[in-house]
This record gives C-alpha cells, sequence and structure tokens, in this order.
C-alpha cells in the first residue's frame, strides 16, 4: 500500500494534485514544441498563462538556450534536451514531491550541474521531498540527504 500525506493513493486522486514526476521520455507529447507542451501541462496544473511564462522565466538557466524558441517539436530535440523539458513539465505543477527517474543522463557536464543546482535550491526554498532513481551514485550524493541502495 502506498501512502502520500495519509491518503492511500489507490483510492483517490488528490495526490496528484501535488506530485510531479518525470518518468521517461516516452511521457512527453513528441509532436508538440517545447513551449505547446508546457502550456498543456499548465492548463492541466490549473496554471494561468502569466503563471507559465513566469515557470518558464524560472526555468532559462536550467534550459541554457536549448529549449525554448527553437520552433522544434520535442522529438526532435536530443535525449538530453527531451529530458529537461520532462523535468521542467514535472515541476510546472508547484509539487510537494517529485519524482525523477535517471535524471542525469543524457545530460552533458554542464548541465548535470545546473540541474543539481536547481534541485537543491527547490529542496532549500520549497521544503519538497524528492524521490530520485539513480545508477550515478555521485550526482545523488550531491542532491539527497537519504540514499537508499537496492
Amino acid at each position: 500500500e502506498v501512502r502520500v500525506n495519509g491518503e492511500t493513493v489507490a483510492r483517490r486522486d488528490e495526490w496528484k494534485s501535488y506530485v510531479g514526476s518525470f518518468l521517461d521520455e516516452g511521457f512527453l507529447i513528441d509532436f508538440l514544441t517545447p513551449e505547446e507542451f508546457f502550456s498543456f501541462t499548465g492548463k492541466v496544473y490549473g496554471k494561468s498563462k502569466e503563471d507559465i511564462t513566469v515557470f518558464l522565466e524560472s526555468m532559462t538557466e536550467f534550459f541554457n538556450g536549448e529549449i525554448l524558441g527553437k520552433r522544434k517539436f520535442i522529438r526532435d530535440l536530443s535525449k538530453g534536451n527531451q529530458k529537461k523539458v520532462g523535468i521542467a513539465a514535472a515541476l510546472i505543477g508547484d509539487p510537494q514531491i517529485l519524482i525523477l527517474d535517471e535524471p542525469f543522463t543524457a545530460l552533458d557536464p554542464s548541465s548535470q550541474i545546473r540541474l543539481k543546482r536547481m534541485l537543491n535550491e527547490l529542496k532549500a526554498t520549497q521544503n519538497m521531498t524528492m524521490l530520485i532513481s539513480s545508477h550515478d551514485l555521485n550526482h545523488v550524493t550531491d542532491v539527497c540527504e537519504r540514499i537508499v541502495v537496492l
């Protein structure tokens, strides 16, 4: 049985409003541009156009000029940039809980550093719980306070 904030997730849907996740590129709508995908995802979370714009501005450093305004479909982005789109989309709803599967793979070293910086900032400023699955303990130890090894 999985519980979030005391709720059994199999019985209720409320947990969906405060959990963000990105598991792999298969969860992206790849025939959309990143802008269209963020607009769609933001609307699912009840965000206004202005909220989405402010959020995307907060992602400027993480995106590093590689995501927005490129007039490309998500499917035409590199795997690393697809990962950035997915991670940002997981954050657009201001989740209390963030679930990421292998977030550092396919990212170049400078993007890995920016991701770690962003995750540490979110942890410090928003008291966000993060569940990160990774084979790379070097990155995980820079972000996580508790680690479970399977």
